[in-house]
C-alpha cells in the first residue's frame, strides 16, 4: 500500500471531530488559529487576494478565511479524497474545487495565500511532502505567502503510523531565497484539551499550557516571496 492508498484508508475510517456542547476542544482550536492566522494576514489585501487551500478537506480553514475578508470568486481548493471533496463540494459549492493529487494539478496562475493546513503530517512519505512544498513555492506571485500549519520536529518522528512530524530546517533549505517565519503558538496535547474541554474545564488549558511536557509541537511557518 502506498501513501496515497494508505491515506485514503485511515482517513474513510476517521470521524469528523465535530463540535458539540461534550467537546468544545474544536472550537478553542479554532479561536487559537483565527488568532494568528489575523496578525500573519494583517497587511494583506484579502479583498482581492487570490487563494489556494490544498488538502482542503471538509472546508472548515477555508470558511475561516471567508471570515476574515477572503472572497468565493478568488478561491481554489485542492482535495484528494473523494469523500471529502464530496463533503466540501457540498458545504462549498461556489468555490472551484480539484478533485486530485496536488502534485498532478496543473495550474494556470499565481496565488497570493497558499495554505497547508495539517496536511504534511498526515504525509509520511518525505519525497511527497516535500515536493508539495516546492510546487506550492512555485505557484506563489510576488509577496504572497505560504503558510503551513503541522507538527514540527527535527527527527521527524512518527506519532503513529499515520502521522511523521515535520523538519523545519528541510523547510528552510528548500526556502532558502524565500524569507521563514515561525509563529509560536503553545498548543495543549489534543488528549488533555479534549478531556478538559468534555468536562467544561476549558479555562484551565491556559494553565496547563504553561507546563511544557503538556504540550505539542505545533506552529505556522509562513515563507513569504520577497522578490
Amino acid at each position: 500500500m502506498n501513501d496515497l492508498e494508505r491515506m485514503k484508508y485511515f482517513y474513510s475510517n476517521k470521524e469528523t471531530d465535530e463540535w458539540s456542547l461534550l467537546n468544545c476542544y474544536p472550537l478553542f482550536i479554532d479561536f487559537k488559529q483565527t488568532f494568528i492566522m489575523t496578525k500573519i494576514l494583517k497587511n494583506v489585501k484579502l479583498e482581492t487576494a487570490k487563494f489556494l487551500d490544498i488538502g482542503a478537506g471538509e472546508g472548515n480553514f477555508i470558511l475561516k478565511m471567508f471570515s476574515l475578508g477572503i472572497k468565493t470568486e478568488n478561491t481554489v481548493a485542492v482535495e484528494y479524497l473523494e469523500t471529502r471533496y464530496k463533503k466540501l463540494l457540498e458545504k462549498i459549492p461556489n468555490i472551484h474545487i480539484i478533485n486530485d493529487d496536488f502534485l498532478n494539478v496543473k495550474l494556470s496562475r499565481k496565488y497570493d495565500i497558499i495554505t497547508l493546513i495539517a496536511v504534511l503530517t498526515s504525509i509520511t512519505d518525505n519525497d511527497i511532502r516535500y515536493n508539495i512544498i516546492e510546487k506550492s513555492l512555485k505557484q506563489l506571485s510576488e509577496g504572497s505567502k505560504l503558510i503551513i500549519y503541522d507538527y514540527f520536529d527535527e527527527d521527524e518522528l512518527y506519532l503513529s503510523e499515520d502521522y511523521r512530524a515535520l523538519s523545519l530546517n528541510k523547510i528552510k533549505k528548500i526556502a532558502t531565497n524565500y524569507k521563514v517565519e515561525i509563529y509560536k503558538k503553545v498548543y495543549l496535547k489534543s488528549r488533555y484539551a479534549k478531556g478538559l474541554c468534555k468536562l467544561h474545564l476549558q479555562c484551565f488549558i491556559p494553565l496547563f499550557e504553561c507546563i511544557k511536557i503538556f504540550n505539542d509541537n505545533y506552529n505556522f511557518v509562513v515563507i513569504t516571496d520577497e522578490r
